[in-house]
C-alpha cells in the first residue's frame, strides 16, 4: 500500500511539472509578443538597461565603453539596425532608439545630460554598423569622434583624401592605418597585427654570396638585448635553408622588380633572386616571410664604403615591440603613416602589405625612395624601409598550430587522441579486461629481481595507457556504459520486486 502511495505522489509531481511547463510556454510567447509590440514605442525614448538590448554587437560595444578609463570623456555605444534606426547606449546602460533626424539630435542630451557643447565625445560603433551600411554614418552627430569596437579593443576611424577620393581607415597604431573594405579581411588584419611576436623566432637574414648554405634551427641571441642576431646566408641556397626554420618569421631586405628581389651584398655589385621561388619555399615550410622594401637594399650586418655598420632603419626598435602591429608602426614612423591591406593567398596564408599612405594602392613592386633617401642611405649606412610586405599564416592556420601540444602533428589527431584516451579512462574496467587477454599481467616468479619485475609492470602500464586505451577507448566506454545500464536496470527490477513482496498481505 505504501508503495502505491509513493508512486501516486510521483505521478502528481510529474503532472504539476507538466502543468507549470504548459503555463510557462504561453507566458514566454506573450513576453516575446509584448517586446515586439514595444518596438515602435521605444523609438525616441529611453528604454531599459543594456542587459535587455538583444543585439550582441551593441552589447559588446556597451560593455567596452564601461571599461574605458574615467578620463576618456563622454562615450556612447552605437548600432544601426536593419530598419535604419539607431540605437545608443551610455555607460549606465540606458538605451535610446532614434528613427528620425530630430530624434538623433535628442540622443546625446538624453543619454548624456551633463555633456557641454565642445566637450570630448566618443561614439563607439559596432562592426555590423561599420561594414553593413556605411552611408548611415553621415546621420551621426558631427561633434563626436568615431571608433569601431572589434573584439576587446576599439580603434579610431580616420578619413583620408586619396587620389581616388575619400577613404576611411581604422587607426590601429599612430602610424598604422588599416583599410575598411571587407569585414573578414579587417578581422584577419587585426588578428595578425595583434599577434604577439617572439623575439627568439624572428630571423633577420643578410643575403651574402658565399655565406652559410643552411640556417640553424635556433637563432643566435644577443646576451644584452635578447634579440636574435643577423644570420648570413647564401642567396642561392635561401629557399632550401628555410626548411630548418619552420614556423619562424624571416626578415629579408630587398627591392622588388618584375618578380626579382634585388639586394646589395657587403661587397660587389647588386644581385637578385627569384621572388616566386622564395615565396613558394616560405609556404612549403610554413615560414612567415617579411620583405622589407628598400630603395638601396644593403643587407643588415654588412659594412658600407664608410665602414659603418648597415642597419635597417627602425628595425632595432621594431624588434623590441610586442606585436606585429607595433613592429610595423615602428618601421612606418619614418614614412609618416603606413596603410595596411590584407589579401588571402592559397594554402591558408595571407599577404599583408604596409605602404606609405599616399602610395599607389595594391602594387608595391618597384617602389623606390627619392634622391635624398638614397643619398642618406649610402652615407649613414641606414637602410630606409619604404614598404613592408608580409606573407604569413592566416588566423585559422595559426590557431590550429597554437592548439597543438606536440609540434608537427595536426591538432585534430591530437584532439581525437585525447578524446579516445579520456573515453578509455572512463571505460577502464572493460579496457583492462580486454588488455589482460592480449598482455597478461606479469608474475613475480618470472623475474630474478624486483627491479626487472617493476620495470616490466611500468612498461605494461605505459603501453596500456598510451597505446591501448586510445585505440579501444570509445568501444570500451560504450561497453562499460551498457554494462552499467544493465546493472542499474537489474538492480531497479530487484528493488521493485522486493517492494511489491513487502506490500503483499501476510497470511497466517
Amino acid at each position: 500500500m505504501r508503495g502505491s502511495v509513493t508512486i501516486g505522489h510521483q505521478w502528481m509531481r510529474i503532472g504539476c511539472a507538466a502543468l507549470l511547463l504548459a503555463i510557462a510556454v504561453p507566458a514566454a510567447q506573450a513576453n516575446w509578443l509584448s517586446r515586439i509590440s514595444r518596438i515602435g514605442a521605444e523609438v525616441g525614448e529611453v528604454a531599459p538597461k543594456a542587459g535587455r538590448i538583444g543585439v550582441v554587437e551593441l552589447e559588446r560595444a556597451a560593455a567596452h565603453i564601461k571599461s574605458l578609463p574615467p578620463g576618456s570623456g563622454a562615450a556612447l555605444a552605437a548600432h544601426a539596425t536593419p530598419e535604419g534606426h539607431w540605437k545608443f547606449v551610455n555607460r549606465d546602460g540606458d538605451v535610446f532608439t532614434a528613427g528620425t533626424p530630430e530624434e538623433l539630435q535628442r540622443a546625446i542630451p538624453t543619454l548624456l545630460p551633463n555633456t557641454t557643447p565642445g566637450s570630448k565625445l566618443g561614439i563607439y560603433l559596432s562592426e555590423d554598423t561599420l561594414f553593413g551600411d556605411r552611408a548611415l554614418l553621415k546621420d551621426l552627430p558631427s561633434a563626436g569622434t568615431l571608433y569601431v569596437v572589434a573584439g576587446k579593443e576599439s580603434y579610431p576611424l580616420i578619413t583620408r583624401t586619396m587620389s581616388s577620393g575619400e577613404a576611411m581607415y581604422a587607426a590601429v597604431r599612430p602610424n598604422l592605418l588599416v583599410e575598411l573594405r571587407d569585414r573578414a579581411l579587417f578581422d584577419e588584419a587585426l588578428s595578425q597585427l595583434e599577434r604577439p611576436l617572439s623575439r627568439s623566432s624572428i630571423r633577420t637574414l643578410a643575403l651574402e654570396p658565399g655565406g652559410a648554405p643552411t640556417l640553424s634551427s635556433y637563432p643566435r641571441i644577443d646576451p644584452d638585448t635578447r634579440v636574435a642576431l643577423v644570420d648570413s646566408v647564401d642567396p642561392a641556397s635561401l629557399s632550401v635553408a628555410l626548411s630548418s626554420v619552420k614556423g619562424q618569421t624571416v626578415l629579408v631586405t630587398g627591392r622588388v622588380e618584375n618578380n626579382l628581389l634585388y639586394f646589395y651584398p657587403s661587397s660587389g655589385a647588386e644581385q637578385s633572386i627569384k621572388l616566386s621561388d622564395l615565396m613558394t619555399a616560405a609556404a612549403d615550410y610554413d615560414v612567415n616571410l617579411v620583405l622589407l622594401h628598400a630603395a638601396t637594399p644593403r643587407q643588415p650586418g654588412g659594412r658600407n664604403w664608410l665602414w659603418q655598420r648597415i642597419s635597417v632603419g627602425g628595425l632595432d626598435d621594431a624588434l623590441k615591440r610586442a606585436t606585429l602591429g607595433d613592429f610595423l608602426d615602428a618601421l612606418g614612423k619614418a614614412q609618416g603613416e603606413f596603410r595596411v591591406s590584407v589579401a588571402r593567398e592559397d594554402s591558408g596564408r595571407v599577404s599583408i602589405r604596409a605602404v606609405p599612405l599616399n602610395a599607389q594602392s595594391g602594387n608595391i613592386t618597384g617602389m623606390v625612395g627619392d634622391l635624398w633617401t638614397n643619398t642618406m642611405s649610402n652615407i649613414t649606412g641606414n637602410v630606409v624601409t619604404t614598404a613592408v610586405e608580409v606573407h604569413a599564416r592566416d588566423e585559422d592556420r595559426q590557431r590550429e598550430l597554437d592548439t597543438r601540444i606536440v609540434p608537427g602533428l595536426p591538432a585534430w589527431i591530437q584532439i581525437l587522441y585525447l578524446i579516445c584516451l579520456g573515453a578509455g579512462v572512463l571505460g577502464w574496467p572493460v579496457a583492462s579486461a580486454w588488455f589482460a587477454r592480449i598482455w597478461p599481467p606479469e608474475q613475480r616468479s618470472e623475474y630474478s629481481n624486483a627491479f626487472g619485475y617493476r620495470a616490466a609492470q611500468v612498461m605494461r602500464l605505459a603501453a596500456f595507457i598510451l597505446l591501448f586505451l586510445p585505440i579501444v577507448g570509445l568501444p570500451a566506454f560504450i561497453a562499460s556504459g551498457i554494462l552499467q545500464f544493465w546493472n542499474l536496470t537489474t538492480q531497479l527490477v530487484r528493488a521493485l520486486r522486493r517492494l511489491f513482496v513487502r506490500a503483499e498481505p501476510r497470511t497466517g
